[in-house]
């Protein structure tokens, strides 16, 4: 068996057991912790986003997380003390510094930050490198409990990706038999997501769909084409800056569905962070495009 395969399989049995704790606490009423061998075991090696698995091999105590989600789990799992912020809008050799400067030990990274970046990083300061995989629920999940673990939270991590996984079932249940709805997501000057991005997905689950399709080019999706697929719902991302009153100026896109029926919703700000918050806004996007599906 490889070192990768017994790495998976070490991951497993954690999880495993940290399951077991999470229920034997619930049952007395207590709120169950992780103690002896379990916060113990290391080294902990998980496969995460990256090209490589991250090899942690003690419980880190200087953690520096780069970007929005990554931060946003490892404060959602109490580790704020041990959390070393850095200027994360940084790129090339001025984040490296930065991250270098922070002597840390860990390094957890969303899914779009330069692989070189976190090379030279990883090379500068020693410290294990995750990457957060996040163009789904379902690799949000995977990635909270793969922190949990390097962490040494596995049973935070399992009680975060429970009440994920709770929201979901609820909003399957809210849209199940609900009519599919179209959507178009506007980030900024008309570019777009593809429908394998989490907010993809996220529409996806909703008994929603992408217009713009898995593989949307760069750059302004082409305002023919959107009025060719007329979609039911236009979603615009905080901070892209959209009103509905400007597509109502539009002489071509007055025309398309959504636009003529007011059906224009900008989303919270956090509707795309793949962290903890990642099955609230799952119900707040089921409600946008279902808003008489009953709760």
């Amino acid at each position: 068996m490889g070192a990768l395969a017994v790495g998976r399989v070490r991951v497993a049995l954690l999880l495993a057991v940290a399951l077991v704790l999470l229920l034997a606490g619930t049952a007395c009423g207590e709120r169950s912790e992780p103690t002896g061998a379990l916060v113990e075991s290391y080294p902990v090696t998980v496969q995460g986003g990256g090209d490589k698995p991250t090899v942690v091999r003690a419980a880190p105590k200087r953690i520096v997380p780069v970007g929005a989600g990554p931060t946003a789990v490892l404060e959602g799992l109490g580790l704020g003390k041990r959390i070393v912020k850095v200027n994360d809008t940084l790129v090339g050799l001025p984040l490296v510094g930065a991250i270098r400067h922070a002597k840390p030990d860990l390094i957890v990274a969303s899914s779009d930050t330069d692989p070189l970046d976190l090379a030279r990083a990883r090379s500068a300061t020693g410290a294990g490198v995750y990457v957060e995989d996040s163009n789904s629920v379902d690799d949000v999940v995977q990635a909270i409990g793969e922190i949990g673990l390097l962490t040494g939270k596995p049973v935070d991590a399992r009680r975060m990706t429970a009440r994920i996984e709770a929201q979901r079932q609820a909003v399957a249940k809210e849209v199940t038999g609900a009519p599919l709805v179209t959507a178009f997501v506007d980030t900024g000057g008309f570019s777009t997501v593809s429908s394998r991005s989490l907010l993809g997905n996220l529409l996806e689950l909703s008994h929603g769909a992408s217009v713009a399709g898995t593989s949307p080019e760069q750059g302004p999706f082409p305002l023919s084409r959107l009025v060719q697929v007329d979609p039911d719902v236009y979603l615009a991302t905080a901070g892209s800056g959209r009103t509905l009153q400007q597509l109502r100026q539009h002489a071509a896109l007055r025309k398309v569905k959504a636009v003529r029926t007011g059906r224009f919703t900008i989303l919270p700000a956090d509707a795309t962070v793949a962290g903890p918050g990642v099955g609230r806004a799952l119900e707040q996007v089921a409600r946008i495009l279902h808003p008489d599906a009953s709760g």
